[in-house]
């Protein structure tokens, strides 16, 4: 083996060279390359491409890099910082509170009344309508052209009235009523239905006091009573200036209370069955009435012709007797003790033969 040969085995072996020196004349700069040693890693590189372009290659940005400072750029609102997150909050806090105080639709049977600051400045009509956002401007909206019914009770328990005669009556009916003045009725009473509610209740009262039970129970004078409270009710109202118009009260039942109920339909039975005895009785009265008018009017008749021919009338009365009392009859027994057949009368068929 030569000496030539020592080196390359020294450096196979892990050892480092002795660098060569550097020859007189010669500059570093044109000093070979040192070599690499066999710890260092070779990058892989592609066998189609060259050198150059490899190079190239490698210096430009992956694609995970540039993906990743894009999004970086372009952010989320929902990643915003809660600064950005509160502010978008508040726009639509407003946004919604001056859409829903300010703008105002109204159907054409609904009328808006406006109070600023609490005192009313004006009052919508039908269709878009904007005015300032609350609490600056409210607006109170009403069904002005509907008619509306109030119940009386508005629940299943009884109400018991008294009556003139001193009995409990459970009266239950119903107010047909309207908005007649908008202002009115928005301001003048804190809540309008339920004064309406208890002046009717009083209403009510006040006009059972004035008949009997049996006048009510009966339904005998119901439609004077539902006059008279509409009427009474109507003035209250006037006077109040509550901005309504009562147009009528129905009564729609009239009970005795709820512990008598039983007794009541006893009662009523034994009413109903005298009822039915009564006009039983009319009926066989008037019947009778008119038997006794048709006898007199033929008396009557016959005493006219009798005071005409007093002879001639008392014979045919004495014929028409005969032949009444004869008429069913077939043997008249005579003095003699013996049976005589009498012929039927003219226009009468023959009767059968009976026994003596």
């Amino acid at each position: 083996m030569s000496e030539s040969d020592g080196p390359k085995r020294r450096r196979k072996k892990g050892e480092d060279p002795q660098p060569d020196p550097v020859s007189q004349g010669e500059s570093p700069s044109h000093s070979a390359p040192p070599e690499k040693t066999s710890t260092e890693k070779t990058p892989a590189h592609n066998p189609w491409h060259s050198p150059a372009e490899e190079s190239a290659q490698r210096r430009s940005a992956r694609m995970d890099d540039i993906l990743r400072q894009r999004s970086a750029r372009v952010r989320s609102p929902f990643r915003m910082g809660g600064s950005g997150m509160l502010g978008l909050a508040a726009l639509g806090v407003v946004s919604a509170w001056l859409l829903s105080t300010s703008l105002h639709v109204l159907a054409p049977n609904e009328r808006g009344v406006v109070a600023t600051l609490g005192r009313y400045t004006g009052t919508l009509g039908a269709g878009l309508n904007l005015t300032l956002p609350w609490p600056i401007q409210q607006v109170t909206v009403h069904e002005t052209g509907r008619e509306q019914v109030l119940m009386l009770p508005d629940k299943e328990a009884e109400t018991l009235m008294l009556t003139r005669d001193g009995e409990l009556i459970d009266v239950r009916s119903l107010v047909r009523w309207r908005i007649s003045d908008l202002a009115a009725y928005s301001f003048a009473q804190g809540d309008a239905e339920a004064a309406l509610r208890r002046l009717a209740e009083s209403a009510i009262r006040a006009g059972v006091a004035e008949f009997t039970f049996d006048e009510l129970r009966s339904g005998k004078n119901q439609a004077e009573l539902q006059q008279r409270v509409t009427g009474r009710l109507q003035r209250v109202l006037d006077a109040w200036k509550a901005g309504m118009t009562v147009n009528a009260i129905e009564v729609t039942s009239t009970n005795p209370p709820a512990r008598l109920a039983e007794t009541f339909k006893k009662i009523d039975k034994a009413n109903e069955d005298a009822r039915k005895n009564h006009e039983a009785a009319v009926a066989y009265a008037a019947r009778i009435r008119y038997a006794a008018e048709t006898e007199a009017n033929s008396f009557d008749k016959a005493y006219q012709l009798y005071k005409i021919a007093p002879a001639v009338t008392r014979e045919r009365i004495y014929y028409e007797t005969i032949e009444r009392v004869l008429r069913n009859n077939q043997v008249v027994i005579g003095n003699a003790g013996t049976g005589v057949t009498l012929p039927p009368p003219p226009g009468e068929k023959p009767a059968p033969q009976g026994g003596q």
